[in-house]
């Protein structure tokens, strides 16, 4: 298994046919990465940069069709490696949003807190 960053402009087409919706190249952060896995990309990942101290998980998503002991190492090795990118560039803070307890309960064994600010969004 490799994490590496995700060459957008070649294998995005690759990624979009198993991702749950379809994203484009704007979409994804630019350090986006890849987890590979016998030359196919099973996961991928990303940190989208902001002001501040603060920087964001972003685009974090898994091949469903890969085993889930699998899926579970690639998780683990992009979250590490997103923290590990974080710190490296400065960052204080990493923060992240979700709807499943199974990432909340993943981060919280990376170290991360459940906080109680409730976040605001808005569709457009």
């Amino acid at each position: 298994m490799v994490i590496r960053l995700l060459n957008k402009k070649t294998e995005l087409a690759d990624v979009n046919k198993w991702l749950p919706f379809e994203v484009s190249f704007k979409d994804l952060p630019g350090h986006t990465f890849a987890v590979e896995h016998k030359n196919e990309i099973i996961a991928i990942g990303g940190l989208r940069l902001m002001e501040g101290d603060v920087c964001f998980i972003d685009s974090f998503a898994t091949k469903q069709e890969v085993e889930g002991k699998l899926r579970n190492e690639a998780l683990e090795g992009l979250l590490s490696t997103l923290f590990d990118l974080a710190k490296t560039l400065g960052f204080k803070r990493v923060f992240a949003t979700t709807v499943e307890d199974c990432i909340v309960s993943r981060a919280e064994k990376h170290g991360c807190k459940l906080t109680n600010q409730r976040v605001l969004t808005k569709e457009l």
